[in-house]
């Protein structure tokens, strides 16, 4: 699932292919992080879990995303469109990347998705145990496993 592409004791990274979010090529490729070599088969249910997200919990992720940019676009000067639906959202900000969010595999799942919107700023959420905890541009500030 993930193609490694550094594992050593300071940390792993590697490539996955999304199957819903789209990056800022307008493709499926992902990267993931984790803090150390111990951390590949959490980022390996990290991306299971992302790829596995419930058609609810990813409109949640969207309506929240999309009221987090309503209040940071005005700050950058840029127009948010009337959106389409609730996943209107995501012709406007793209992902690009995973940062495991678990200090072992007995912990629950959890991970950060980092992004960008089209008015300049980082957006991103965060996913614990199935849950969304938080999105828009605040994003790191809800990692507990960094």
């Amino acid at each position: 699932m993930i193609r490694w592409s550094i594992e050593d004791e300071n940390g792993c990274e590697g490539f996955f292919e999304s199957k819903f979010f789209r990056n800022d090529e307008n493709g499926g490729e992902f990267s993931i992080y984790g803090a150390g070599q111990e951390l590949k088969e959490c980022a390996e249910k990290c991306v299971e879990a992302f790829n596995g997200l419930p058609e609810p919990t990813i409109d949640e992720i969207c309506e929240k995303l999309a009221a987090a940019a309503r209040e940071e676009v005005e700050e950058e000067g840029f127009e948010l469109p009337a959106l389409d639906g609730p996943r209107g959202i995501l012709n406007y900000c793209w992902f690009n990347a995973i940062y495991v969010d678990m200090a072992g595999k007995d912990d629950e799942t959890a991970y950060a998705v980092e992004g960008e919107g089209d008015w300049g700023a980082p957006t991103g959420f965060v996913i614990r145990g199935g849950r969304v905890i938080y999105a828009g541009g605040d994003y790191l500030d809800y990692i507990q496993n960094a």
